[in-house]
């Protein structure tokens, strides 16, 4: 399965002048634990709900400093056609709990999620079930 037909296209997205605590409020805000940061109209990185966190508790004033000055910089994106099973092993082995998703032209389709990986699992699962009820029914002795 493709990760295309699940990811969130509704992404919060920031600029890297926006400030730490505008970025942090606005994902609240959505109700999100995340926000795309895009420069020229193309995603140059993320900013999640933990490094909003972990920036204040190392003191830092989000008010004063940018996005830009907290961000790694060099992102990791997936593209549509990424099956679930290899977006699940870059973010295990990359600890991300969220995948930038971009087109061929390298801008913003989407967001793939850990729950987004949640629905993919849980729709094979109840794929695969049916398909075991459907070969159990025909493969049953008639009477």
């Amino acid at each position: 399965m493709e990760i295309g037909p699940l990811i969130t296209r509704a992404v919060l997205t920031v600029e890297e002048s926006d400030t730490v605590q505008d970025a942090a409020e606005w994902m609240m805000e959505r109700g999100v634990g995340s926000a795309v940061v895009v420069n020229d109209g193309k995603p140059s990185g993320i900013i999640t709900d933990r490094d909003t966190l972990r920036i204040v508790a190392q003191g830092v004033d989000g008010s004063a400093t940018t996005v830009g000055a907290c961000l790694t910089r060099k992102l990791v994106v997936a593209k549509p056609s990424m099956e679930v099973l290899e977006a699940a092993r870059i973010m295990r082995e990359k600890g991300f709990r969220h995948l930038v998703v971009v087109n061929d032209r390298g801008t913003l389709e989407g967001l793939f999620s850990m729950r987004d990986l949640v629905v993919a699992l849980l729709q094979e699962r109840n794929v695969s079930q049916q398909g075991a009820v459907v070969g159990a029914e025909t493969s049953a002795p008639t009477t």
